[in-house]
């Protein structure tokens, strides 16, 4: 009975080559588009369910943190019968690495932690052990192969740069890299004790207000990530209960008693940690929120290609009525019609499985590059996936065959002999009514894109006191380079198209949140939003002053500094002050944006750096000779420290990074619209393919009895016009309100502008009139005569 099916299902396919196709592909891309959104739902869902042990391993929180002290771990394994291990962890991801050929790179994900990392995370090494000594560190097989080739790079030298030297250490191993579904992701794993030195890294950026900054790893160091293993019959409660005895082993017991310890299960740290994101740090981090859009997307997607298929098939069983009728005649039942229909939609969906294999490929790289997410094939070795895979597949052909089973099964069989579906002749006003839910989704989507655009282009355009044309910047990451400052900017200022020339510490608009206590010998202390900027840094970066004056010549005392309006307002702050009876108001400045522009702007305070100790270096030009300023700092800093990399930025384009989030979402819903509106024409060429054809003859009387062509075409496109006039009307508000929902989560925003959404209105109608002009002019233009000979 199957072989009977498939021959009768093949034969159809074969007799209807357009509209099959059209049906295979319309299918093969929603359903590419869905099991790929579900491959990364079920990769996201999965991250740290790589750990042997993770429904016992947890992450160590502390209020709104997720840095511990550096002992914790080791006292609870000891204090604790329940802790059965534990690790701890620091990355960064600026260290330069050089290896015996002198071949560098920079930006490596450098760790420090302790040698059970390994053990609890499940990472296996490929050859040799764990780095042991400070002088030691594992690399993964992938840095391996940078760095050495096909050579084994065991005991091998790796010169290592922290804290402004080249340190020597040895390659103890080389391990598997990280899995994809890993929140960690380092690269080299040095030991635990060896960050001691890289603290020092920081201490030197902040120049003279990092000399009061510890780096003895005691119970104040809290830059630590603490994971701990837990005796699967531990009580979780009851030991986050006790943790919170060990707040008082820090000196900085006011900030530690505000928060509580806490303890995380691993597998919701990729999705449950946004409290977390506001300071450095260096997980990786999803967002459950986007699973939602993810989810609903999917659903979206499927009932667009099920409706397309649905009312495609619907709209041409009129070729197919007397071979249906003929078998009812002969002894067939509806439930055997039933059947057919049913495994006919699954073979087509089957089928439809090959071009969706080639949208799954594709956009597996596309979701990497504008989600910036890690997805690889290897999530098809999940049994979800393929549990996902199947339900969809079956869903879609089942549920569509049964739709049109249960429509043609129903009508007699002298109906179906005749070529008809209906003793009356009733006109099929609602072929064309899933077009609404098709060019309704399309508008939405792609109106989004449009305000997404507009915003990130008003964050980026419209920063609040500040501006960022025409400034470059370098990393003076060395003491060699720092102590050169005065000299580099006295060289460089001399060069055409150079406007001004100065140093910092920070310079905004920068990610995290930049504390900055002040206080006096009394113990008075206020916290503001920080900033640390040489001479000449306010005004290069066009910060207004609007009382007193800017930084002169540096002196170390007094303490001169400048506050923003805002700090102004709240502590009542006047140009001439001595604030907290230590620090000499220089002047008051014009707020400004210090981050990103969701953030709104906070009382805020600007202390002058060290001329030796700047961190950066900004240099203001006119646009005409960049390439020169560029080269000739590059000889500069070459000259100076040799072992150091040059490197230069536009200040522009690290204002766009911030935004990176933003423009991934405006690329994907531009995908997916761009994907809505395919289906949608698809669809619409496809019944618009079958409407014509059953309107022939009435074409031909028409233009027999004195119809032009463009009455004609007016009567084929209005019921078309109408639905998308309809999906407009639908749209334009949920755009409206969805939009405004998505804007909220900035601080300062562009406003909704009408023309943003009739742009997307317009586009659909100019599309539809593409899709249909042709047929419908081809059929309209047609000679009569062979109009009523058809049929």
């Amino acid at each position: 009975m199957n072989g009977i099916n498939l021959k009768i299902a093949l034969r159809n396919i074969l007799r209807n080559k357009v509209l099959s196709l059209i049906s295979i592909l319309g299918l093969g891309i929603g359903l590419g588009s869905i099991i790929l959104l579900l491959a990364l739902i079920t990769h996201e869902r999965s991250f740290e369910k790589c750990i042997p042990d993770y429904k016992n391993v947890y992450k160590v929180l502390l209020g709104d943190n997720c840095m511990t002290p550096y002992p914790l771990g080791e006292a609870m394994k000891k204090d604790f019968p329940e802790v059965k291990s534990f690790f701890r962890i620091n990355q960064a991801n600026n260290i330069q690495v050089r290896n015996v050929k002198n071949e560098f790179g920079r930006n490596q994900e450098f760790a420090f932690a302790d040698s059970s990392i390994f053990r609890i995370l499940g990472i296996r090494f490929i050859s040799g052990a764990p780095a042991i000594a400070r002088n030691e560190v594992a690399i993964s097989r992938k840095e391996a192969e940078k760095y050495f080739g096909n050579l084994s790079p065991l005991g091998e030298i790796l010169k290592v740069k922290l804290n402004d030297e080249f340190i020597n250490m040895s390659v103890s191993g080389v391990y598997r890299d990280f899995p994809s579904n890993s929140t960690l992701y380092p690269d080299f794993i040095a030991d635990v004790k060896l960050s001691e030195v890289l603290f020092g890294q920081f201490k030197s950026t902040l120049g003279q207000y990092g000399s009061g900054i510890s780096t003895v790893l005691n119970w104040d160091m809290t830059s630590f990530y603490t994971y701990l293993v837990l005796d699967k019959n531990a009580d979780r409660s009851s030991v986050i209960s006790k943790m919170q005895g060990y707040k008082e082993f820090s000196t900085a017991k006011d900030w530690i008693r505000k928060r509580n310890y806490d303890l995380q299960p691993v597998t919701e740290i990729y999705l449950k940690s946004d409290k977390f994101l506001g300071s450095f740090q260096f997980f990786r981090t999803g967002n459950a929120l986007d699973h939602k859009y993810y989810w609903a997307i999917s659903l979206l997607i499927l009932l667009i290609s099920v409706t397309n298929y649905i009312f495609l098939t619907r709209a041409s069983a009129a070729s197919r009525l007397h071979e249906l009728g003929t078998r009812k005649f002969v002894g067939a039942n509806p439930a055997n019609l039933r059947r057919q229909l049913i495994f006919e939609a699954n073979i087509i969906t089957i089928l439809s499985l090959i071009p969706a294999s080639f949208v799954i490929n594709y956009g597996m790289t596309l979701v990497n590059q504008t989600l910036n997410k890690n997805l690889s094939s290897y999530v098809f070795s999940s049994p979800v996936m393929w549990l996902y895979l199947a339900m969809v597949v079956l869903f879609t052909g089942t549920i569509s065959g049964i739709i049109i089973g249960s429509s043609v099964s129903r009508i007699s069989t002298l109906l179906l002999l005749s070529g008809k579906t209906s003793e009356k002749s009733v006109p099929r006003r609602w072929d064309y009514a899933f077009l609404v839910f098709h060019f309704s989704l399309f508008i939405i989507l792609s109106s989004g894109v449009l305000v997404i655009a507009r915003q990130i282009r008003y964050s980026i355009t419209s920063i609040k006191g500040l501006n960022p044309k025409n400034i470059l910047i370098s990393e003076l990451n060395s003491n060699k380079l720092r102590s050169a400052f005065s000299m580099f900017r006295s060289e460089i200022s001399k060069m055409p198209g150079v406007v001004s020339v100065a140093g910092s510490s920070f310079i905004p608009l920068y990610s995290p949140y930049l504390p900055i206590t002040l206080a006096n010998p009394d113990g008075e202390k206020v916290t503001f939003e920080g900033s640390v900027m040489g001479e000449g840094m306010p005004e290069l970066l066009n910060i207004e002053i609007i009382e007193g004056s800017s930084f002169k010549t540096y002196h170390q005392s007094p303490l001169e500094v400048l506050f923003n309006e805002s700090s102004a307002k709240k502590y009542n702050i006047k140009v001439g002050d001595n604030f907290l009876k230590v620090f000499h108001v220089l002047g008051i400045v014009r707020d400004f944006n210090s981050h990103s522009s969701h953030t709104a702007i906070n009382p805020m305070v600007i202390l002058q750096q060290h001329p030796d100790k700047m961190g950066l270096l900004a240099i203001k030009t006119d646009g005409s000779n960049d390439r020169d300023i560029v080269q000739k700092l590059s000889e500069l800093y070459n000259e100076t420290d040799p072992n150091e990399i040059f490197d230069v930025i536009h200040y522009s384009d690290s204002i766009n990074g911030l935004y990176t989030r933003e423009e991934n979402q405006a690329r994907i819903m531009g995908a997916f619209s761009l994907l809505a509106i395919c289906l949608a024409v698809m669809g619409l060429f496809g019944m618009a393919f079958i409407s014509i054809a059953k309107r022939k003859k009435e074409i031909g009387i028409r233009k027999i009895h004195g119809g032009s062509i463009l009455e004609v075409m007016l009567l084929l496109g209005r019921g078309i016009a109408g639905w998308i006039i309809v999906s407009i009307i639908i749209s334009i508000p949920v755009s409206i309100y969805l939009m405004s929902k998505w804007e909220e989560n900035f601080a300062y925003r562009s406003k909704l502008s009408w023309w943003l959404f009739a742009i997307s209105a317009c586009a659909a109608v100019i599309i539809t009139l593409l899709t249909v002009s042709w047929q419908i002019w081809k059929a309209a233009s047609g000679n009569p005569v062979n109009a009523l000979r058809y049929e």
